[in-house]
């Protein structure tokens, strides 16, 4: 086993684990004893792929406001009920969307992490935050309809399927935080002393309903979320050219953001 933590899908721990329920837009792969897809099958999956491909348009060029069934419709030269048959309503495309880039993005991320098992666990959340970057830098507007925006597509209130999607890519980033608790690269103590005393019950509360967080200490759990909200917050602003014009060296300013995360945990001084 290399020095890296074990990375399984986090899922809200009140969620069942069960399979099988799909939602609009999302179709099921053929299992054993099915057999292959048949015709009809093929050709709604291509159709959902086309319908996906005409919204991604929409969505780079005007926004999630901007997608429009109707307009997806008279493109793909189909009938606005046609394409409600997939997807019943705006909200469910954007939904599916969500889905296909939170996958997407989860891919990139585990492929990176176990691709760098060797390395300290420091040099291996520099690598992820660079392969989340690119893939945000690469489809800017998938990443700002999952992460800016008004936030209003990926709510806490959205369907199982895109909480499911989005599990992935934080199960991705605990695994990292796992990592450099094994490595002696946080201090634990330091950052619990940190922590207000009304913020730990609620740090207890995420704990408990969420797998894998039982053994992550209140301040290295909220050292998750502040790495969160600064790796989001860097490849955010950088996206929407809020970023400092002066500071034209973005690979490097990106770099210096990462590392003073990882620093400010109490690993040692990465060399700058």
């Amino acid at each position: 086993m290399d020095r890296g933590h074990h990375l399984r899908l986090i899922r809200p721990r009140r969620e069942a684990k069960r399979s099988g329920a799909v939602g609009p837009g999302v179709v099921t792969s053929s299992g054993p004893g099915y057999g292959p897809p048949s015709r009809r099958d093929r050709r709604r999956a291509e159709t959902i792929t086309e319908i996906k491909a005409a919204a991604r348009a929409q969505l780079a060029e005007s926004g999630p406001a901007g997608i429009s069934l109707r307009g997806i419709a008279r493109q793909l030269g189909m009938t606005a009920t046609a394409v409600h048959y997939y997807f019943p309503g705006h909200q469910a495309l954007l939904d599916a969307l969500i889905v296909d880039g939170y996958t997407s993005l989860t891919e990139a991320l585990r492929g990176t992490y176990e691709s760098t098992g060797g390395l300290p666990a420091h040099d291996r959340w520099l690598a992820v935050c660079r392969v989340h970057r690119a893939w945000a830098l690469e489809r800017p507007s998938e990443y700002l309809l999952l992460y800016g925006h008004t936030g209003s597509a990926a709510t806490s209130a959205g369907p199982a399927a895109v909480h499911r999607a989005m599990s992935g890519v934080v199960g991705v980033l605990f695994a990292l935080m796992h990592d450099a608790l094994a490595a002696g690269e946080v201090d634990t103590e330091g950052l619990d002393r940190l922590v207000p005393a009304r913020l730990r019950s609620e740090l207890a509360d995420w704990r408990a309903s969420t797998e894998d967080l039982a053994d992550i200490p209140d301040g290295a759990l909220a050292g998750c979320m502040i790495g969160y909200a600064q790796l989001h917050g860097a490849i955010t602003l950088e996206l929407i050219g809020r970023a400092p014009p002066q500071l034209a060296d973005r690979d490097a300013l990106f770099d210096l953001q990462m590392n003073h995360i990882s620093g400010s945990l109490g690993a040692p001084p990465p060399p700058w």
